[in-house]
């Protein structure tokens, strides 16, 4: 089951989304569109994902089929709104960029962040209300915990809301706000104001770096929707894997003092558990 906090099902709402998810992520359309590609142009999107952009002719060659056959297959493609036909080729578009960019970061240490997001399962009893930001590692933590019974999730992932949004045992809140530009999540004055209506038991958020100081992301919007999820929140668990102790970010949404527990991997070195152990009641060191 899906509810939005103020959802817009106008075509206005997939540019200002007020709780409907965007249309490069999770639209039934594309998934029927693409499980029709056939294997030359699946190859073909991996070269335009790989280089930005290629000729008809430059394919044609790879492939050995004549210029007609790539142009039909380049049309194909661009129906997915995944590639834009350019004059003599084409170019991957600012769809395919953004959903390449997340599904790249996605496969970055995916070992460590799923053995992360086991071990958070394992700390969600049935029937929680859980409040999720937007990243990679919250996103494997909502497939980990998709199968617990009686859950609420409140997200302003438009990646979340898309592997969530067909589970039965689910009830998903997708927060209303602005797309943020090149990320799949929504923030803004409108994604703040609707936290503010929830109270959740568990608030689970991701990072992009963290110090002995705090927990930071690199965009200030994305800090204040975490503010206002750990502010709605009875506890906040932080879940990043190891390589974000040694990240620079940019502003800090978290002292430690608010945060309940850290799962992080066993790959966290001595001196970051050492001061990490001091600052947090709990941290549990998941392994791949």
């Amino acid at each position: 089951m899906i509810k939005t906090g103020i959802c817009d099902r106008s075509r206005e709402g997939e540019q200002r989304a007020g709780g409907c998810i965007a249309s490069s992520l999770g639209q039934p359309g594309q998934k029927r569109r693409e499980a029709y590609m056939n294997q030359r142009q699946m190859e073909i999107l991996e070269i335009l994902q790989r280089d930005g952009k290629a000729s008809v002719r430059a394919l044609a060659r790879r492939f050995r089929v004549n210029a007609m056959t790539i142009r039909r297959d380049l049309a194909a493609l661009e129906e997915t709104g995944r590639v834009a036909r350019t004059h003599g080729g084409a170019m991957l578009a600012r769809t395919g960029v953004v959903e390449f960019a997340f599904a790249e970061k996605a496969r970055r240490n995916i070992e460590q962040k799923r053995a992360i997001a086991a071990e958070i399962a394992r700390l969600v009893p049935p029937g929680s209300t859980v409040s999720l930001d937007t990243g990679t590692t919250t996103l494997e933590i909502a497939r980990a915990i998709a199968g617990i019974p009686g859950l609420t999730v409140l997200t302003s992932s438009l990646a979340i809301a898309s592997a969530l949004y067909a589970r039965e045992n689910v009830n998903l809140v997708l927060l209303g706000g602005t797309v943020r530009k090149n990320s799949p999540d929504l923030s803004g004055p409108l994604t703040e104001e609707n936290l503010r209506r929830f109270r959740v038991s568990l608030a689970i958020l991701g990072a992009d770096g963290a110090s002995p100081d705090g927990a930071f992301t690199l965009d200030e919007s994305v800090a204040r929707v975490s503010r206002a999820m750990i502010a709605g929140a009875e506890k906040t668990i932080l879940a990043l894997d190891s390589s974000k102790f040694a990240a620079a970010a940019f502003v800090k949404f978290a002292e430690w003092s608010e945060i309940g527990a850290v799962v992080t991997d066993a790959g966290a070195p001595p001196s970051v558990r050492g001061w990490l152990e001091k600052k947090v009641r709990k941290t549990i060191y998941a392994k791949p």
